[in-house]
């Protein structure tokens, strides 16, 4: 079913929201992954914070370290400090090594003045230029210098196990009973392993992003199952809109059509009866070679009164008295009056009552009546010619809107409804048979839907017609 300008027009406030829902989301999702790439910016300027307060601490300490037990204790013995000699190289190695042990500590390389590298932890780097010219001329200057090698972009995600921290200190004499320091004599750079940490902060830094990711995620099935709900709620309210417009129109039709209708009948009945009355006297006065003219009179006279009856009862429905009452009884006194006709038919019924013990339905047993009669009526006139002619009535539980009812299957061994045409069946004046009035099904739906039930066309298992009346249960 195409959609109409006013379920568009309808769904119109509900794709504003959706598109402003969805549109925050993604700026909410935007703002999320740059508020994370700050914090973890932030947390690695302080993790290199903390660094480099606990270099500027280690520097302090191995300055004092190889004063104490290198320069002071080399300066008494040798009177001269050369590192290249053999022994005093041995000395200056052990005190390093012992001052950075259990520390994150890659290398330290010892400086002169001039930017040579007169000791490394790593032999490799001994007679080797410091790089780091900038720097090192603040370290020789008496300005302790640290920074990343090499340096870290915002843009950078993830630890990097080339990247190194390191800090350029100066090395100073320490005057005895003194804090003083004196000028720098050479200068220290310390390299440190800082893969460690950057490790965590960008492990912490992952964590945080899934588990944001995780929450848009969920925060976007919430609103897809949110959308989908209101899309289908929306549908189902055009849907019974639609239905209910149509409803409203067949009434309008069907009530202009049924006061026209009334109007006929009651012309047309008075001088029918007259016709009858008129046909019976002369039936009993005229010759006897005559009364079957008479007969034949009276007959179709009443034909046409069945036929002006039949419009009246759509013209005018009866009003429904509905009561708690038994479809089976219904059922079993209607087979019972036509027993006959089925006989004359060589037409087998056969019943079948599939529902609980004692079910019980809100109906007119009256109308009810007449109604499976119009229903059987149709069934006998659909099997006519046929070989086979057998009627299945099944009575069982059914499920319909989520109301359970009770559903009576009428099925035949007629050629069936012609396809395309079930939902004309129930127009008025519309028939497939060269007689009749083609009121019989509007009547019968007219009867059920007044009950609150529902009725619809469909095939048999055999290939014939069926039709189902589906009744309110008593609870």
């Amino acid at each position: 079913m195409s959609e109409t300008l006013a379920d568009s027009q309808a769904r119109r406030p509900f794709e504003l929201v959706r598109y402003f829902t969805v549109t925050s989301l993604t700026v909410i999702l935007l703002f999320t992954m740059l508020i994370s790439t700050l914090v973890g910016v932030r947390t690695s300027a302080l993790v290199l914070h903390k660094k480099e307060q606990y270099a500027l601490l280690l520097a302090e300490n191995l300055n004092h370290q190889v004063m104490l037990r290198f320069v002071m204790p080399v300066t008494t013995q040798y009177r001269k400090i050369s590192v290249g000699e053999a022994r005093q190289a041995e000395l200056l190695d052990s005190v390093v090594r012992s001052t950075i042990q259990g520390f994150q500590v890659k290398r330290v390389n010892i400086l002169d003045l001039y930017g040579n590298i007169i000791y490394s932890t790593d032999p490799v780097y001994i007679g080797r230029i410091s790089t780091a010219t900038a720097s090192f001329t603040q370290a020789a200057e008496g300005v302790s210098v640290s920074f990343l090698d090499p340096p870290r972009n915002f843009y950078d995600f993830g630890p990097d196990d080339s990247r190194v921290f390191k800090i350029l200190s100066p090395m100073r004499d320490e005057k005895r009973f003194s804090s003083e320091l004196g000028d720098p004599r050479a200068v220290f750079e310390i390299t440190l392993d800082i893969n460690e940490d950057f490790q965590e902060v960008w492990l912490n830094q992952l964590i945080l992003v899934a588990s944001l990711l995780l929450l848009m995620a969920f925060l976007f099935i919430i609103l897809r199952s949110i959308v989908t709900r209101g899309y289908g709620i929306m549908d189902r309210r055009a849907m019974e809109l639609r239905k209910l417009e149509e409803q409203l129109n067949q009434s309008e039709r069907l009530a202009a059509l049924g006061r026209m209708v009334a109007g006929v009948s009651h012309e047309i009945r008075n001088p029918l009866g007259i016709v009858r009355s008129t046909a019976e006297l002369l039936g009993s006065k005229v010759a006897d070679a005559h009364k079957k003219l008479a007969a034949v009179i009276v007959e179709e006279s009443n034909r046409l009164n069945r036929i002006v009856s039949e419009f009246l009862d759509f013209a005018r429905p009866q009003k429904t008295d509905l009561k708690t009452g038994s479809v089976r009884e219904v059922l079993e006194k209607l087979i019972d009056f036509l027993t006959p006709e089925l006989e004359r038919w060589q037409v087998r019924l056969q019943f079948n009552d599939q529902s609980p013990p004692g079910s019980r339905v809100w109906l007119d047993e009256e109308q009810i009546y007449r109604a499976f009669l119009n229903i059987l009526t149709n069934s006998l006139q659909a099997m006519e010619g046929r070989e086979k002619r057998q009627i299945d009535i099944t009575l069982r539980l059914a499920s319909y809107d989520g109301r359970s009812m009770l559903s009576v299957l009428c099925d035949d061994s007629g050629p069936g409804f012609p396809p395309g045409y079930a939902a004309k069946m129930f127009e008025p004046f519309y028939t497939t048979k060269d007689y009749g009035t083609g009121l019989g099904l509007s009547i019968v739906k007219t009867t059920v839907e007044a009950h609150g039930g529902h009725i619809e066309l469909g095939f048999s298992p055999g290939g014939g017609g069926r039709v189902i009346i589906s009744l309110r249960l008593e609870n």
